[in-house]
């Protein structure tokens, strides 16, 4: 580790809030460098820094651009900050999280879809500006080389359990919440119309049916700004008679783990995920995960959950139902789920992957520091 001892490493984000999947991963990325001996912290443009997260969060423009070694850009959307990263004189390293397509938010939020189209032009102009661009997926890696990236890697969401610590308060509100539902299934993340509620609703209407009348639905993650969609969904629920589907909103991490403890089975039909990191916090609880197969869920998922090529609501619901049913199925999902969220997504192996990455980069500035300073020495 000496080779990093005393190296100055920083990052910067879009935004920076607590229960946030990028924020996190700039949290364990931040605890990763500084165990090596880097000096490393983590900026934000300041409007977009939550105020609960301001003590783990520097302002951006405090960024001093002569005392920083290497810079790592977490990548998710047009934001002001880029302008700012693009302007540091010392090496930049981008962590792409993909940019949803524009066209989920068209119908209900015509200013994110815009933002996020220039999300994609700006992803492909800045190109140039980086000595190495990382994405979380293969899927996100291979939308940066269409886009031209030279050099391009992938680095996995790095999973830290720690974040998800159980105790009896969670346990308690976990016993609550179950309530009097014999299989609660469920999906963590914001309610945004790529990730498909509406698949889900109509699944759970013929797994009610046939399956098991007491089952429950539960979708944890805020609505905001959503709330055009967020009607539909009301609606489309009362249209199929639906029994015990609810929409939870935002939560904290702490009852978040609660609902993770409470659900039964993880089931998603999302259309564009760039990752999905609450598939890794499913294993880590012991919940198996049924999928729909698109974007990058195939390759977090692995051989650890059940992947679907279609969303027909029979063939989601009987695949879900079989999960459930089959003990010896579930506890072979269950098992190698934990073992592909500690092993596949650790700290030991995703941290050894991003040192090599940063050292290498390091490496290749002090490379090219040295010779410009021969160059200099040599000139006429």
């Amino acid at each position: 580790m000496s080779r990093l001892a005393g190296a100055i490493v920083h990052q910067v984000t879009a935004g920076f809030a607590p229960a946030d999947a990028i924020s996190d991963e700039a949290r364990n990325i931040q605890r990763v460098l500084r165990s090596w001996g880097c000096q490393s912290e983590i900026y934000c443009w300041s409007e977009h820094i939550h105020p609960e997260t301001r003590h783990e969060c520097r302002r951006l423009s405090d960024l001093d651009p002569r005392h920083c070694d290497l810079l790592l850009y977490h990548f998710s959307i047009g934001s002001p900050a880029t302008r700012t990263v693009l302007e540091q004189p010392y090496p930049k390293v981008m962590i792409y999280h993909n940019i949803t397509p524009s066209s989920f938010y068209r119908e209900y939020r015509p200013d994110i879809s815009v933002q996020l189209d220039q999300g994609r032009e700006e992803l492909g102009r800045i190109r140039g500006a980086f000595s190495l661009a990382l994405a979380v997926s293969d899927f996100n890696r291979r939308e940066l080389k269409r886009l031209g990236y030279p050099r391009t890697g992938v680095l996995p969401i790095l999973f830290d359990p720690q974040n998800l610590r159980v105790g009896l308060k969670e346990r308690v509100r976990a016993r609550w919440l179950r309530g009097r539902s014999s299989t609660t299934l469920f999906f963590v993340g914001r309610l945004v119309p790529n990730k498909k509620a509406e698949d889900l609703l109509r699944m759970f209407s013929v797994y009610q049916r046939f399956y098991d009348p007491n089952s429950r639905f539960v979708w944890v993650g805020s609505e905001a700004g959503m709330g055009k969609y967020a009607l539909q969904l009301l609606e489309l629920a009362d249209q199929l008679r639906l029994r015990n589907a609810h929409f939870v909103g935002y939560v904290d991490r702490s009852e978040l783990t609660s609902w993770y403890l409470a659900g039964d089975i993880f089931v998603s039909a999302s259309e564009h995920e760039g990752f999905c990191v609450p598939i890794l916090e499913s294993f880590h609880f012991g919940r198996p995960v049924v999928a729909y197969a698109a974007a990058a869920i195939p390759e977090t998922l692995g051989e650890a959950g059940v992947l679907l090529d279609s969303k027909a609501p029979e063939l989601f619901a009987a695949a879900v139902h079989r999960v459930v049913s089959d003990r010896e199925l579930r506890s072979e999902l269950v098992a190698r789920g934990r073992r592909r969220a500690a092993e596949h997504f650790g700290l030991e192996r995703v941290g050894s992957i991003l040192r090599e990455y940063v050292v290498a980069e390091l490496s290749g500035a002090r490379e090219g520091d040295a010779r410009q300073e021969t160059d200099a020495d040599s000139a006429p």
